[in-house]
């Protein structure tokens, strides 16, 4: 997909303890390593306009500004020797909170730059300017002057993207899904949705990130965000954004195409009175719609097969889910963190690629989630779940497989850890329905291998001619998966200057 781009998947948007979240900068690099291409570390910097809270209980923030402050220099080396390109690319930022401008996050273009202090959107603009940053304006939705954006202060030429999704929820439109409920801002204000500054005239393209202050960078469900890059290079990342050649996920890794008139997701281009857009979307679920939107109204919809035979199934690379975790939760006071070692194999096959969906939590500075392949057809899990303070209470980890592979085939799962467990499934089976393990009585630990998603489920390509309106247009997708997972693409702007 995406023609002469590779689709890179990152998180540009997280914190840790240098900061006012929790974990070290070394930890954060390497869980990003773990299963992202690249990531930026954005630690909270300062916030001009904080409100006084009872009890001085806004030292919380203040000891915060002051940790990164303390700790940036080890900040900018960490990300500096963690820079690998065409392996992993590290960018160094930080956040800038305002309650009546809004937050902004601030990405470098490179290593060892300074933290900036100011109380004006425009000298922070400036800045940004001046060393070829991104400044990136986040939970939007949230109402003016309780650091929702401000829009007033928007411009173009270092802010090509917002960020639409990050745990706080969706700030697409204020009756769409994922409203935000985390945090005391309050819901979303109409005004500050994205469909609103975009009906204004406005010019930006998509991103999501995490806002994750666990220290876990690509948290699942919290906020992915995809560039469309010429290659894997921090130069390659930066320009794709500033082409707004991105889209946003909520977490899983949805592969996007989307074009108007051939121009890609992002682009700005003259039209006449009509357009053609193509797209081809495949999802890591089946789909359950995948719509286009033109000026605010949905003007197509597109919908996937809903079944397929076992033969047209097998024809080509299916996808499979394993999720573990489950378990006992804090009202019977047996809430604990599980330690999890399992490996995969492919009886028959091969493996062809795998997608890893990791939760945040629980916080733990020494655990780490590691896949490792075993030649073609086997994987390699460490991994560790709970539920405690788990990110909308889904205590779960998981992993999407795409396999190439028969009916008659299995899949075997070996457990060494919590319990010593072996089973054997085959594929064909797995194609009728879920088979679903525990690791012993009520109420231990489960794990679960989801009914197989053929490609013809989850895949779907489309083209539709829209109607051009006099003025200015823009025309995006929006995709769905049946298990909630979406996927925005940055818009095309029809007839902008």
């Amino acid at each position: 997909m995406a023609g002469r781009y590779r689709t890179l998947f990152g998180d540009i948007h997280n914190h840790n303890a240098h900061g006012y979240g929790a974990g070290s900068i070394e930890r954060s690099l390497e869980i990003a390593r773990t299963h992202l291409d690249f990531f930026a570390f954005t630690g909270h910097s300062a916030w001009h306009d904080l409100p006084a809270l009872q009890g001085e209980r806004e030292r919380h923030w203040i000891d915060g500004f002051k940790r990164l402050r303390d700790t940036w220099p080890r900040v900018q080396q960490v990300i500096a020797e963690g820079n690998r390109d065409g392996e992993f690319c590290a960018f160094l930022g930080f956040e800038w909170h305002s309650s009546r401008w809004g937050d902004q996050c601030v990405v470098f273009p490179r290593d060892h730059r300074p933290l900036h202090y100011t109380a004006d959107p425009e000298q922070l603009r400036h800045f940004c300017l001046d060393e070829g940053a991104l400044m990136i304006p986040h939970h939007l939705a949230y109402p003016t002057g309780q650091r929702g954006v401000n829009w007033e202060v928007f411009r173009e030429d270092c802010t090509p993207v917002v960020e639409i999704y990050s745990e706080h929820g969706n700030a697409e439109d204020d009756r769409g899904p994922y409203p935000y409920f985390s945090h005391s801002m309050g819901g979303r204000e109409t005004a500050n949705t994205v469909r609103a500054a975009l009906a204004q005239g406005l010019r930006f393209g998509f991103v999501a990130s995490s806002d994750d202050h666990a220290g876990f960078p690509g948290a699942y469900g919290e906020g992915l965000m995809a560039v469309l890059a010429a290659d894997l290079t921090r130069a390659a990342i930066l320009e794709a954004i500033r082409a707004r050649r991105t889209y946003a996920l909520t977490g899983d890794r949805i592969e996007v195409d989307f074009a108007v008139e051939g121009a890609t997701m992002g682009a700005s281009i003259g039209a006449g009175r009509e357009v053609e857009v193509s797209f081809a979307v495949r999802g890591r679920d089946e789909l359950d719609v995948v719509e286009i939107i033109q000026d605010g109204r949905v003007v197509h919809r597109a919908f996937a097969e809903e079944q397929t035979s076992m033969a047209v199934a097998f024809a080509q690379p299916i996808q499979l889910r394993l999720e573990w975790g489950w378990g006992p939760w804090g009202a019977l006071a047996l809430e604990r963190v599980c330690d999890w070692a399992m490996e995969i194999k492919l009886t028959g096959g091969r493996i062809e690629r795998y997608f890893p969906c990791l939760q945040s939590m629980p916080f733990d500075e020494q655990r780490r989630h590691r896949f490792e392949r075993r030649g073609g057809a086997a994987l390699q899990i460490g991994s560790y779940t709970s539920r405690r303070n788990a990110y909308r209470e889904n205590p779960n980890q998981s992993v999407v497989l795409e396999l190439v592979a028969r009916p008659e085939d299995s899949v075997e799962l070996a457990l060494s850890a919590p319990v010593t467990q072996v089973s054997k499934t085959r594929l064909a089976d797995l194609y009728q329905g879920s088979h679903n393990l525990q690791t012993g009585p009520f109420p231990g630990e489960s794990y679960q291998w989801h009914r197989l998603v053929p490609r013809a489920c989850a895949s779907l390509e489309g083209r539709c001619s829209l109607a051009v309106p006099d003025g200015r247009s823009h025309v995006y997708l929006r995709a769905r998966q049946k298990n909630g997972h979406m996927a925005w693409t940055s818009p095309v702007f029809l007839n902008y200057r």
